[in-house]
Parts: C-alpha cells; sequence; structure tokens
C-alpha cells in the first residue's frame, strides 16, 4: 500500500510538473512581442487570437487597429503573427526590400500535403516560385488576352441565358449563384479546356468536384484546426488522409482531366495551336518570348528584369497551376461581380454614366470586341471602386527570410508579416469619405496621386496575383454584356448594407437585385 501511495504521489508530481511546464511555454511563447515592445492584441492563452476571428477576420484586423494602431503583434495559437497597415513599410517589404519577404505564409496543412495540389504557385517558395512564375508570365500578355476573349464571350452568352431565366415572371436574381455559374464555366473552359455549362447542368462531374474543393468537409474543417493548433499531429492526420490540404478524391479527378486534355493536345501537335485557352499557353510557355518586363520578378542577385529563364511544365505542374487558377480565380471574380452589381443598383447615377459609355462604344449588343473594353474609361473607374470597397482578399501575407528593419520596427527572419488589405482601403487618412461609392477617385487624374500600397486588391510588388489581367477581363466582359440588355436594381431582398461572410475571402453571403431589361 505504501508503495502504491508513493507511486501515485509521484504520478500527480509529474503531472502537476509537465502542466506547469507547458503553462511556462505557452507564456514564454506569447511574451513575443512584448519583449521587443511591439503593441499586442488582446490574446486568450494557448488559442492566442484565434477565437477572435471566429466573428470574422475584418471585424478582429479593425478593432486590433482602433486599440493598438498600425504596427501590431497577434498570435496564431502561439505563433506570432505581425500585422502592419502603414504603407511606407508595406512599401519597404513587399517592393524596396523584396528579397527579403519573397515568401507567403505555408500553413502547416499545406506543408504536409505532398500531392500536386499543393503545387501550385501560390505555395511556391524561393527559386521554385521565381521559375514557374517566369514560365507562367507570357500567359497572361494583352496579345495572349486578347486571344482567349472569344472563349469568355461564349460563356457571357450562357450567363445571359441564365438571366433570362432566373428572372422569369419578375422574380428578383441571386447574383452570386449567377455569376458563380458563370466564373466556373470561364476557368473550365481556360483552364481545363472543358465546356461545362455550370449554369445550366449542376450535376457535371466538374461541377460536383469544384464544390468538393471549394466546401470541405466539416471533419477535414476540424483536421485542419487541430493541426494549427497540435502541428506534431500534422503526419497522423496526414496518413489517414485528413491532414490535407484538399480533398483526395477532387484532386484525383482534376489530375484525371489535365492528364486527358494535356495527352490530347499533344497527340494533335501542330493542330493544338488552335487552342488559345490558358490550358495550351501553359504547354507552350517555356517556348514563348513574348512577355512584359514589369511582370518578371526577381529575388536577391537573381536574373534581372527581361532576362527570363523558363523550363517545360509537366502535367503534374499543369494541373497545380490550372487548380491555383480555379480556387484563386472562382471565388474573387464572383465576388467582385456581384458587389459591382450591387454597387450599382445603389448608385443608379453611376450607372445611368456606365451604361452611356456602353452604348456609346458598343451599341450592339453581343459584338463587343477587346479593344472596345479597352477604351472604356468609365468601366474601368467602376471596377476599381468596387475593388476598394469590397477587396475579394482581405489581407495579403509575406514571411519574412532575412532580418530587415525599418524606421526602428525589427521584422526577425521567420516571421509571419499580414496586412489588413480591407482596413487600408477605408481608411480615412487615404479616401475621402471612404464608404461611399466614387468612381471618380480612379479617373486618369486622380488615380495617379493614389499613394502607394494604399490600394492593393491583387496585391503588390512582384508577387502580385498573377491572373489579374485576366480576372479583369473576365469581369468587365460580364459586365458590359450583361449592362447592353439589363440594369441592376434593389428589391425588398437586397440587404443594405450587404451581410458579409466570415471567411478567409471577402464575400457576401448573397446577393439577391432585380435584373430588369433595358427599354
Amino acid at each position: 500500500m505504501e508503495l502504491l501511495g508513493l507511486d501515485l504521489s509521484m504520478t500527480w508530481i509529474l503531472l502537476i510538473g509537465v502542466i506547469l511546464m507547458f503553462v511556462w511555454y505557452d507564456w514564454r511563447c506569447h511574451q513575443y512581442f512584448q519583449r521587443r515592445g511591439i503593441p499586442v492584441a488582446d490574446y486568450v492563452p494557448i488559442f492566442g487570437n484565434n477565437l477572435q476571428l471566429r466573428h470574422g477576420i475584418l471585424k478582429a484586423f479593425a478593432e486590433y487597429e482602433r486599440k493598438h494602431g498600425k504596427v501590431v503583434g497577434t498570435y496564431d495559437f502561439r505563433r506570432p503573427i505581425l500585422i502592419i497597415n502603414e504603407p511606407e513599410i508595406l512599401q519597404h517589404i513587399l517592393v524596396k526590400n523584396f528579397s527579403n519577404f519573397y515568401n507567403r505564409r505555408k500553413h502547416v496543412v499545406i506543408q504536409s500535403d505532398r500531392t500536386q495540389a499543393s503545387r501550385g504557385m501560390f505555395f511556391l517558395e524561393d527559386e521554385e516560385w521565381k521559375t514557374v512564375r517566369n514560365t507562367l508570365t507570357p500567359s497572361f500578355t494583352a496579345a495572349k488576352m486578347k486571344n482567349m476573349f472569344p472563349l469568355i464571350n461564349e460563356c457571357c452568352d450562357t450567363l445571359l441565358t441564365s438571366i433570362s431565366e432566373a428572372r422569369e415572371g419578375g422574380k428578383a436574381v441571386d447574383c452570386k449563384m449567377l455569376f458563380g455559374g458563370f466564373t466556373m464555366d470561364v476557368i473550365a473552359c481556360c483552364a481545363f479546356g472543358l465546356s461545362v455549362n455550370s449554369q445550366q447542368d449542376k450535376d457535371n462531374p466538374f461541377v460536383k468536384n469544384a464544390k468538393v474543393l471549394l466546401d470541405p468537409s466539416r471533419f477535414r474543417g476540424a483536421s485542419i484546426i487541430l493541426m494549427s493548433m497540435l502541428p506534431i499531429l500534422a503526419p497522423v492526420f496526414t496518413y489517414f488522409g485528413y491532414g490535407l490540404a484538399f480533398e483526395p478524391e477532387a484532386v484525383q479527378f482534376f489530375q484525371g482531366v489535365t492528364e486527358a486534355a494535356c495527352k490530347l493536345r499533344l497527340e494533335e501537335g501542330a493542330k493544338a495551336s488552335k487552342h488559345a485557352d490558358l490550358l495550351q499557353l501553359m504547354l507552350n510557355a517555356h517556348h514563348d518570348t513574348d512577355v512584359d518586363q514589369e511582370d518578371t520578378p526577381t529575388i536577391g542577385d537573381g536574373p534581372k528584369r527581361g532576362v527570363v529563364q523558363r523550363r517545360p511544365l509537366s502535367t503534374e505542374n499543369i494541373m497545380a497551376q490550372s487548380l491555383t487558377f480555379f480556387l484563386a480565380g472562382y471565388e474573387t471574380t464572383n465576388t467582385l461581380l456581384s458587389f459591382t452589381a450591387f454597387l450599382l443598383a445603389t448608385n443608379q447615377d453611376a450607372q445611368e454614366r456606365l451604361n452611356a459609355e456602353i452604348d456609346n462604344l458598343d451599341p450592339t449588343s453581343g459584338n463587343i470586341g477587346y479593344d472596345v473594353i479597352g477604351k472604356m474609361e468609365y468601366l474601368d473607374m467602376v471596377i476599381n471602386e468596387s475593388l476598394r470597397m469590397y477587396p475579394p482578399v482581405i489581407f495579403i501575407d509575406r514571411q519574412c527570410n532575412q532580418k530587415s528593419t525599418f524606421d526602428g520596427l525589427v521584422i526577425e527572419n521567420g516571421m509571419h508579416v499580414f496586412a489588413s488589405v480591407w482596413n487600408i482601403h477605408r481608411n480615412e487618412e487615404y479616401w475621402t469619405d471612404p464608404e461611399k461609392f466614387d468612381p471618380e477617385r480612379f479617373s486618369p487624374e486622380n488615380k495617379a496621386s493614389i499613394k502607394p500600397c494604399t490600394y492593393m486588391p491583387f496585391g503588390f510588388g512582384p508577387r502580385i496575383c498573377f491572373g489579374m489581367r485576366f480576372a479583369l477581363l473576365e469581369a468587365k466582359m460580364a459586365l458590359v454584356r450583361v449592362l447592353q440588355q439589363y440594369r441592376f436594381d434593389v428589391c425588398s431582398e437586397t440587404e443594405i448594407p450587404p451581410a458579409l461572410g466570415t471567411g478567409l475571402l471577402l464575400t457576401p453571403k448573397e446577393m439577391v437585385l432585380n435584373i430588369i431589361p433595358r427599354n
């Protein structure tokens, strides 16, 4: 009995010792910014600031800046993250000292995922990122966008048919659902070489697997949270298939689609040149010399601008980039179109001016030309202002790979840096009356005076979104084709202001509007 009692006492002593060591370790990790004199947002032991994000990243980031200023420390569980909303510091990080901040934060789930889906350019690092970026850059020049114009135009035809059917009987329309079908069609066509018609055929395998990628199971979401909290569990979840960033079955589907398409194009040989989609451009990219110098990224002492190193992309790599193109372009372009429709519906004077520009430059419905889109100055102003008020990507991130100092602020190697695009876009210091929809902010005479790093809907610097041109062309074409025949207006179901989601991307929960035929 005495031995048993002694064993129990030792067990309790060891258990209490382990708990005290864990508490001390957790406290020590959460003193990172305090030791460096950087303001710290209120946090909870173990969880850090993550519990505050349950109510939305927008709300949390806005509260951090209101209480602590433009430079504030936060904790992702025990990992320190520095939020910087000061444009001068951001310009130093994103442009002037880019060689010290060229990687994005790589989540533990992406680090554990060994499938090709995690090899998309968004997740790549160092020289591998630069090589793939240089190879893909020619696919997004103005000349290549012009060649893809007819493909997008065909998807616009289907969009107009969908609108006509959705509004039968004068019903209000959920624009988010309509534009979501359109953007999925465009990506399927341009990135995978498929004619899907997701707007009409909801049972298409592409549509079903795409939705699985966009809406993972709850168990997978829970496993991601646990892996974030305890990275040591990552190998266990990965072994059972729940530590992967994407659903394996959906990834296998897209892998098969890409392999079949690439095989067919290679068999076609010279005939394949008739294809003007992104898939064919990726197959041919390493032969291309048509590149805009300002789009060629550099890292450290690597190749100078305009000196491009390109390698052929494997089928697996093409699948990874196509999948990235889908994941990065589907929700964001849908969001852009939905919020632009809302802003036009609630600002009829701006919609009338845009309609007048469209009627003047392209009075024949359906025969819109690529060059005509480029001449629509007010359209560009409307899109830019929509992106300022409702940026689909609400924050950008970088990881410091070499200690850097700016104006007394020391950012150490390994530090993750976030910038709240939403906060900066709505800061009265940079934008007069920021809650007002005013496309004139982006008129040619006003655009030049916008302070660097105060407008970043696609990021900033050499790692700016590589699909920016495509996304803008896609959104502008859809908007013009719709406004040639219809106008947007509010209805009793329209939420003003719109209810916003709480995820990593800014999305409306729904966007119900009246779409009325124009006289």
